[in-house]
């Protein structure tokens, strides 16, 4: 009884910190920033070299953090833009769409602070004077220099850039709100511009200075115009159509067909999806594919009823037409490459980028396809030759209670229809499936896993997938074991 008690507070406690991070998701897992830490070094340098050779130092000392700050977030918010076109080669580069949106939401945070810092500092030397202080902070009556302009018109900048962050980092707001108020980014972009056009100062007054910024700038609105507007016309898309919908408590479980042209994908990947239907919003929500590939390209998506949009999904009907945009993520290339067994812990709806890997491992080997399509198939998908053997796998499916695991009989309808009929077979081959209850068992420990996996946990790759404080916690527990970062591959899609 006492350790059920010290259970449920375990859990309470997670659900706690989960409710907490709702309002600033933002992974607390380490990011690949160098792409922008150089940018920003670049930047400052180029200004302080244009600084010495013009010889036109500042007399105010408080002016310098001021432009470090403004060049600083300016350089942070073109970056913003940019990774948010769902670029291929910015995806392949930093490992994952996924990683790509948390590094635009922790850019867009810092980027925030250092702008609010540029005015701060403007104003210190008008200290001890509270009042000149807090003048200087807000609009100046114009006097028809172009200084006050470039000021009015900076200090707007500053809140229309607070009337969109503030909702979209401290405020839990439905998703198609949040998509609307990113749909002004390209005003904002334009509104630096010309406030740096009619301060006329140091970016716009040092030649290279000015190429440099203006070409970020023009960079970013650019990559803006692109998602905002082309991207639904010139995307990585797809029309299908609903085969099947099966509801499990709080989850649709969709299956599509495609209409057309066939969408290639790697088991694990999500695509955005978009439905055509009267009653229904139109905004791209994404999902996890939860299935393996299949030469017909029929796929599945899990989506757990949580919001106006999602609860709207019982409208649908079989035969309802959808685009499909993607597919995106590279959470499985690690269990692909086959170089070491592995261990997935997926919690609540983050076990469905688990379910197309369950498939693969267990159907390696038995999915033959014709030798005309081996070469130009396997490159994609080596899962489906014969020659490709599933590391073996160790899944970990984490629930509230019993009554909340949705896919649970998927996962082991998988294990009876495999090859291996059943789990004494599939057992001794080395996989193991376990369903975890927290109310019941308590909150999962690392230690836990490692004592129910063969061989324990640590020459394996680990695999996450869920909410928050579940996955920086295990990790917390696991890198305690000795399990390198190399090891823990996370897919940590958080869009809020």
């Amino acid at each position: 009884m006492a350790c059920w008690e010290q259970g449920k507070r375990l859990v309470r406690k997670e659900i706690h910190r989960a409710k907490e991070s709702e309002m600033l998701s933002t992974s607390k897992t380490t990011q690949n920033l160098l792409p922008v830490v150089v940018t920003i070094t670049i930047t400052l340098a180029i200004w302080l070299g244009s600084k010495w050779y013009f010889n036109d130092w500042f007399e105010n000392p408080f002016k310098y953090p001021a432009k470090v700050a403004s060049l600083a977030a300016t350089v942070l918010l073109c970056w913003c833009v940019l990774l948010s076109t769902r670029n291929n080669v910015l995806e392949k580069y930093f490992c994952g769409l996924d990683k790509v949106y948390q590094i635009h939401k922790r850019l867009g945070k810092t980027a925030f602070w250092l702008i609010i810092l540029h005015p701060l500092f403007l104003a210190l030397d008008r200290l001890p004077d509270l009042i000149a202080f807090l003048q200087r902070l807000w609009f100046i009556a114009p006097h028809g220099d172009r200084y006050t302009i470039g000021h009015n018109l900076g200090l707007t900048a500053l809140l229309f850039m607070i009337a969109l962050l503030v909702p979209t980092l401290w405020i839990k707001i439905p998703y198609h709100r949040w998509k609307k108020t990113h749909e002004w980014f390209g005003a904002l972009l334009v509104l630096v511009m010309v406030h740096i056009l009619v301060v006329n100062r140091d970016v716009a007054a040092y030649p290279l200075l000015r190429y440099w910024v203006y070409g970020l700038l023009s960079l970013a609105l650019l990559s803006f115009l692109y998602i905002r507007f082309l991207y639904r016309f010139i995307g990585p898309r797809y029309r299908y159509r609903i085969a099947e919908i099966e509801r499990v408590r709080d989850v649709l479980e969709i299956s599509f067909d495609p209409v057309g042209e066939k969408m290639s994908f790697r088991p694990s990947q999500f695509v955005y999806l978009v439905i055509h239907k009267p009653g229904i919003t139109t905004e791209p929500h994404p999902y996890s594919i939860a299935c393996g590939y299949n030469l017909a390209s029929r796929f599945k998506l899990g989506i757990k009823q949580t919001g106006d949009h999602t609860r709207s999904l019982d409208l649908l009907e079989p035969g309802d037409e959808v685009t499909v945009y993607g597919p995106y993520g590279h959470f499985s290339d690690r269990f692909l490459a086959d170089d070491r067994d592995c261990v997935f812990i997926g919690g609540g709806i983050g076990i469905t980028p688990f379910l197309g890997m369950w498939h693969v491992a267990l159907n390696s080997g038995e999915r033959p396809i014709a030798p005309d399509k081996e070469t130009s198939m396997i490159a994609l998908h080596p899962e489906i030759s014969q020659n490709w053997k599933s590391p073996n796998v160790a899944l970990f499916y984490l629930v509230p209670t019993q009554d909340q695991a949705s896919f649970d009989n998927d996962i082991r309808n998988e294990v009876i229809l495999s090859h291996f009929h059943g789990f004494p077979a599939f057992e001794e081959r080395g996989h193991h499936y376990e369903l975890y209850e927290d109310v019941r068992q308590g909150f999962i420990t690392a230690d836990y896993i490692d004592s129910r996996v063969k061989g324990g946990v640590r020459n394996k790759n680990i695999f996450l997938c869920g909410p928050s404080p579940m996955v920086t916690g295990l990790i917390r527990q696991f890198k305690k074991m000795g399990i390198s970062k190399d090891q823990i591959i996370i897919e940590d899609f958080n869009l809020l």
